[in-house]
Protein backbone atom coordinates (compact mmCIF):
# COMPACT_ATOMS: atom_id res chain seq x y z
CA UNK A 1 0.00 0.00 0.00
CA UNK A 2 1.23 3.49 -0.76
CA UNK A 3 0.98 5.45 2.46
CA UNK A 4 3.52 8.03 1.69
CA UNK A 5 1.57 9.81 -0.59
CA UNK A 6 1.25 13.13 1.19
CA UNK A 7 4.93 14.31 1.31
CA UNK A 8 5.11 17.74 0.39
CA UNK A 9 7.78 19.34 -1.70
CA UNK A 10 8.20 22.77 -3.30
CA UNK A 11 8.15 22.90 -7.41
CA UNK A 12 8.18 26.18 -9.62
CA UNK A 13 6.45 27.91 -6.39
CA UNK A 14 3.70 25.59 -6.01
CA UNK A 15 3.47 22.97 -3.04
CA UNK A 16 2.49 19.38 -4.51
CA UNK A 17 1.40 16.01 -2.94
CA UNK A 18 3.82 13.57 -4.73
CA UNK A 19 4.06 9.68 -4.24
CA UNK A 20 7.78 8.87 -4.29
CA UNK A 21 10.24 10.84 -2.08
CA UNK A 22 13.11 9.94 -4.56
CA UNK A 23 11.98 11.20 -8.00
CA UNK A 24 10.03 13.97 -9.41
CA UNK A 25 6.38 13.42 -10.14
CA UNK A 26 6.89 13.19 -13.92
CA UNK A 27 3.77 12.38 -16.63
CA UNK A 28 4.95 10.30 -19.52
CA UNK A 29 2.99 11.55 -22.74
CA UNK A 30 -0.82 10.16 -22.45
CA UNK A 31 -3.52 11.90 -20.42
CA UNK A 32 -3.43 14.11 -17.79
CA UNK A 33 -6.73 13.97 -15.89
CA UNK A 34 -7.92 17.37 -14.11
CA UNK A 35 -10.77 16.91 -12.03
CA UNK A 36 -12.70 19.80 -10.94
CA UNK A 37 -15.44 21.31 -9.60
CA UNK A 38 -15.90 24.35 -11.46
CA UNK A 39 -16.88 26.26 -8.64
CA UNK A 40 -13.98 26.55 -6.27
CA UNK A 41 -11.09 26.17 -8.77
CA UNK A 42 -9.00 29.03 -9.99
CA UNK A 43 -7.41 29.58 -13.23
CA UNK A 44 -3.70 29.77 -11.64
CA UNK A 45 -4.22 25.92 -10.94
CA UNK A 46 -5.36 25.36 -14.35
CA UNK A 47 -2.50 26.72 -15.86
CA UNK A 48 -0.29 25.31 -13.76
CA UNK A 49 -1.78 21.69 -14.70
CA UNK A 50 -1.38 22.87 -18.28
CA UNK A 51 2.71 23.85 -17.85
CA UNK A 52 3.03 20.36 -16.21
CA UNK A 53 0.95 18.50 -18.89
CA UNK A 54 3.16 20.27 -21.80
CA UNK A 55 6.28 19.60 -20.16
CA UNK A 56 5.53 16.19 -20.24
CA UNK A 57 3.67 15.84 -23.88
CA UNK A 58 0.41 14.92 -21.74
CA UNK A 59 -2.59 16.26 -22.93
CA UNK A 60 -5.31 17.27 -20.44
CA UNK A 61 -8.87 16.28 -19.59
CA UNK A 62 -11.34 18.51 -17.43
CA UNK A 63 -12.85 15.66 -15.38
CA UNK A 64 -16.22 16.80 -13.24
CA UNK A 65 -17.84 13.88 -11.04
CA UNK A 66 -21.62 14.47 -10.05
CA UNK A 67 -22.97 12.20 -6.93
CA UNK A 68 -26.08 11.86 -6.83
CA UNK A 69 -26.64 10.34 -3.54
CA UNK A 70 -24.77 13.88 -2.21
CA UNK A 71 -26.04 16.27 -5.21
CA UNK A 72 -29.93 17.42 -5.67
CA UNK A 73 -31.10 16.12 -9.15
CA UNK A 74 -30.86 19.96 -11.15
CA UNK A 75 -30.65 18.95 -14.67
CA UNK A 76 -30.31 23.01 -15.38
CA UNK A 77 -27.19 22.83 -12.97
CA UNK A 78 -25.91 19.61 -14.44
CA UNK A 79 -25.93 21.87 -18.52
CA UNK A 80 -24.16 24.91 -16.21
CA UNK A 81 -21.64 22.42 -15.32
CA UNK A 82 -21.19 21.01 -18.61
CA UNK A 83 -21.02 24.47 -20.41
CA UNK A 84 -18.04 25.23 -17.99
CA UNK A 85 -15.97 22.65 -18.89
CA UNK A 86 -16.75 23.11 -22.28
CA UNK A 87 -15.66 26.94 -22.33
CA UNK A 88 -12.88 25.61 -20.10
CA UNK A 89 -11.79 23.43 -23.14
CA UNK A 90 -12.53 25.64 -25.38
CA UNK A 91 -10.58 28.52 -24.22
CA UNK A 92 -7.13 25.94 -23.48
CA UNK A 93 -7.92 24.56 -27.25
CA UNK A 94 -7.55 28.48 -28.52
CA UNK A 95 -4.15 28.51 -26.60
CA UNK A 96 -3.05 25.41 -28.77
CA UNK A 97 -3.62 22.64 -25.45
CA UNK A 98 -5.29 19.07 -26.83
CA UNK A 99 -8.16 19.11 -24.25
CA UNK A 100 -11.18 17.20 -23.40
CA UNK A 101 -14.07 17.66 -21.06
CA UNK A 102 -16.20 15.13 -19.37
CA UNK A 103 -18.83 15.49 -16.53
CA UNK A 104 -19.42 12.16 -15.23
CA UNK A 105 -21.91 10.62 -12.53
CA UNK A 106 -21.53 8.30 -9.60
CA UNK A 107 -19.34 8.06 -6.35
CA UNK A 108 -16.29 10.26 -6.96
CA UNK A 109 -13.80 7.54 -6.62
CA UNK A 110 -15.28 4.70 -8.30
CA UNK A 111 -15.72 7.49 -11.52
CA UNK A 112 -12.38 8.87 -11.21
CA UNK A 113 -10.67 5.65 -10.59
CA UNK A 114 -12.60 4.37 -13.93
CA UNK A 115 -12.07 7.03 -15.83
CA UNK A 116 -8.12 7.01 -14.94
CA UNK A 117 -8.38 3.58 -16.12
CA UNK A 118 -10.07 3.87 -19.32
CA UNK A 119 -7.76 6.29 -20.74
CA UNK A 120 -4.15 5.04 -19.37
CA UNK A 121 -4.07 8.61 -17.40
CA UNK A 122 -0.56 9.27 -16.75
CA UNK A 123 -1.64 11.65 -13.51
CA UNK A 124 -4.65 12.77 -11.70
CA UNK A 125 -4.56 16.24 -11.26
CA UNK A 126 -6.81 17.57 -7.87
CA UNK A 127 -6.28 21.14 -6.99
CA UNK A 128 -6.86 22.71 -3.93
CA UNK A 129 -7.67 26.52 -3.15
CA UNK A 130 -7.75 26.87 0.52
CA UNK A 131 -11.86 26.24 0.84
CA UNK A 132 -13.36 23.84 2.95
CA UNK A 133 -13.81 21.32 -0.10
CA UNK A 134 -9.89 21.07 0.04
CA UNK A 135 -9.84 18.32 3.12
CA UNK A 136 -12.18 16.15 0.84
CA UNK A 137 -9.98 16.51 -2.50
CA UNK A 138 -7.01 15.00 0.19
CA UNK A 139 -8.98 12.17 1.45
CA UNK A 140 -10.27 11.41 -2.38
CA UNK A 141 -6.75 11.56 -3.46
CA UNK A 142 -5.57 9.10 -0.63
CA UNK A 143 -8.17 6.68 -1.28
CA UNK A 144 -7.13 7.22 -5.46
CA UNK A 145 -3.73 6.91 -4.80
CA UNK A 146 -4.71 3.08 -3.47
CA UNK A 147 -6.84 2.57 -6.28
CA UNK A 148 -5.65 4.08 -9.58
CA UNK A 149 -2.05 2.95 -11.40
CA UNK A 150 -0.97 6.08 -11.61
CA UNK A 151 -0.16 9.02 -9.48
CA UNK A 152 -2.19 11.45 -7.89
CA UNK A 153 -1.52 15.28 -7.10
CA UNK A 154 -2.82 17.66 -5.08
CA UNK A 155 -1.65 20.75 -5.64
CA UNK A 156 -1.95 24.63 -4.55
CA UNK A 157 -0.55 27.37 -6.31
CA UNK A 158 1.97 29.59 -4.25
CA UNK A 159 1.81 33.18 -5.24
CA UNK A 160 4.62 34.65 -3.52
CA UNK A 161 4.33 38.31 -4.74
CA UNK A 162 0.45 38.13 -3.57
CA UNK A 163 1.33 37.82 0.21
CA UNK A 164 4.52 40.40 -0.02
CA UNK A 165 3.19 43.74 1.68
Amino acid sequence: MRDNWAVLWQEEGSMVAREDKRQRTKVDSGALLYVTDCVNDNQESLEYACKLADKNGAYVELLHVVDPEKTASRPDAQMGIQYSLEALARSLKTLGRQTHALILFGCPEDAISKRASDIKATLIALPLNGSASDRIKKILAKRLTVRCACPVLTFSPVFPDRNAK
